[in-house]
């Protein structure tokens, strides 16, 4: 009578540590998606820092240029001279932070495309836990009705 009641003890605490192992699987991969999601948003903010530079970066050069410019005694306010310094400048502005936006970007959405994989893992960790507690309750209940069967055929 003892065995059956040690057999059924043993299922649950084997079901138990499935389900425990999966719950901590899930509680990590939770843990490195906040990670990952932290991530995303310090590159896009790296990303508006470094705008924000790039943008101090040619409002410097353009006020060079002028200054360069008056000191040879021309008129930067219109015709070429305007034209190479303020509309080069613009554009050349233009592109460098619109590359630093698009890396920076593409950084913070791989950063967030893993946090819900992460996301996703540790939800599939959950479901493995339950089927795998269910499973190891379930064969030690069978374990524990073929024993019985056991003692049954020999008495």
């Amino acid at each position: 009578m003892c065995g059956p009641a040690i057999g059924l003890i043993g299922a649950g605490v084997s079901a138990m540590g499935s389900m425990m192992a999966a719950q901590g699987q899930a509680a990590q991969a939770e843990y490195n998606a906040k990670v990952e999601r932290i991530n995303a948003r310090t590159t896009r903010q790296t990303g508006y820092v470094e705008q924000e530079r790039l943008g101090g970066k040619y409002d410097k050069l353009q006020g060079q240029a002028i200054t360069n410019a008056s000191k040879g005694g021309v008129d930067t306010s219109y015709g070429s001279a305007a034209l190479a310094i303020f509309g080069e400048n613009e554009a050349t502005r233009a592109a460098d932070k619109g590359t630093s936006y698009i890396n920076h970007e593409g950084k913070a959405v791989g950063h967030e495309n893993r946090a819900r994989d992460l996301e996703t893992q540790a939800k599939n960790h959950r479901q493995a836990g339950m089927f795998g507690a269910a499973s190891s309750f379930l064969g030690g209940l069978g374990q524990v009705a073929k024993a019985g069967n056991m003692f049954r055929l020999e008495g």
